[in-house]
């Protein structure tokens, strides 16, 4: 006779996460593939890896391929499985039990590894308002970036929010006649850095600079406008342009104001708020409730071992310098620069022991449940 016990499903605190790399409407991945330690890393299609993701990727007018975009895991046994699967099989466990009675299964929020070779196509996202209200959808797209590296002689750089706005009229031209030259004068070369961390509202227009590698965490969603079709020979299927809808719907989701450079990088740039600091062990909030009803995102520097106490949710932990070990229980993970690994909502904390001094983790969490 079969023990019930036997039945039910292992349950693991901690967990790896495997390189789940997607395809978009831009090249990039070069970087990706190093960290991935492939044999002749190169740009591609696949210049993203979805390491936090129970939603699959939208990629209209490509070939449809099952499951992409869902985080691929591995269990402490050896096995792989995604982490969609993963949190089905004990929804409270790994996600709390607040938090499935309000979002159900659904993580909560994305974060992905990307990596560009180009300029991406400007283009925004809508609000959860918008989202909510027009397209039957429970979250928009609000960003952020953390950027990791810039790639050898690249100045790194973002376009944020228009510093000339064209207004709708001008903007809806601008898009129609694909006047690249008049959308280019709408717009300023914003510089980036590694460290830097930036918040990207739906419905401000934006595009990443060549050369970057970030992570980025966004409400979970694929939706999105392109407002440029053709960018060094990539173009954008006419299907990926306006989220299944016509431009004059599209255009009411945009932010026409007007943000001079200073006043985008005030808005914008985000500036830590420390929380704990001793020698050895220092933690900062990098994006808190005040920003975003989604997600938050902690950072742990860290010179030697401490542990931080959870509170009850779920976290996506990444390594984002030097190497290191994080372990919840009698679980652990080895990190790489670029590594991750996911930790369930029961644990009671974590322990992040750095192989060398100026060790640093970041840990996205879902927004806490009222």
């Amino acid at each position: 006779m079969t023990n019930p016990s036997d039945c039910e499903p292992a349950l693991h605190r901690l967990v790896a996460v495997l390189p789940t790399r997607v395809r978009r409407n831009y090249r990039g991945g070069w970087l990706l593939d190093r960290l991935e330690r492939i044999a002749a890393p190169a740009d591609s299609d696949r210049p993203e890896s979805w390491i936090a993701s129970t939603i699959e990727a939208a990629n209209p007018g490509l070939p449809p391929r099952t499951a992409e975009g869902l985080t691929r895991i591995r269990l402490a046994v050896g096995a792989e499985t995604t982490l969609a699967a993963l949190i089905a099989s004990a929804p409270a466990f790994y996600l709390g039990d607040r938090h499935v009675e309000t979002l159900g299964t659904q993580l909560g929020f994305l974060a992905k590894l990307l990596d560009s070779s180009m300029r991406l196509h400007v283009q925004a996202h809508p609000t959860s308002a918008f989202a909510r209200e027009h397209l039957g959808a429970p979250f928009g797209k609000l960003e952020v970036y953390y950027i990791l590296a810039i790639r050898d002689g690249i100045r790194g750089s973002i376009r944020l929010g228009f510093q000339r706005s064209p207004g709708r009229d001008q903007w809806k031209r601008i898009i129609e006649e694909q006047d690249i030259a008049a959308m280019d004068a709408c717009f300023d070369r914003i510089p980036v850095k590694p460290g830097d961390m930036w918040i990207v509202p739906g419905g401000m227009p934006h595009a990443i600079g060549e050369g970057v590698l970030m992570v980025e965490v966004m409400e979970p969603s694929d939706l999105v406008v392109r407002c440029e079709f053709e960018r060094e020979g990539v173009i954008v299927p006419p299907d990926a342009r306006f989220m299944g809808r016509g431009l004059d719907f599209c255009l009411n989701l945009f932010d026409y104001e007007e943000y001079p450079l200073a006043e985008i990088r005030r808005r914008s740039c985000l500036i830590p708020t420390r929380l704990f600091d001793e020698p050895g062990w220092i933690v900062d909030r990098l994006v808190g409730s005040d920003r975003t009803s989604c997600f938050e995102i902690h950072r742990i520097q860290a010179d030697r071992p401490g542990t931080l106490r959870n509170d009850g949710r779920c976290a996506l932990v990444i390594q984002t310098r030097g190497s290191g070990v994080v372990a919840v229980g009698g679980e652990q993970v080895a990190l790489r620069f670029g590594d991750s690994c996911f930790m369930a909502a029961a644990s009671a904390g974590l322990t992040f022991s750095p192989d060398a001094p100026s060790g640093e983790i970041i840990l996205c969490r879902p927004a806490e449940m009222a």
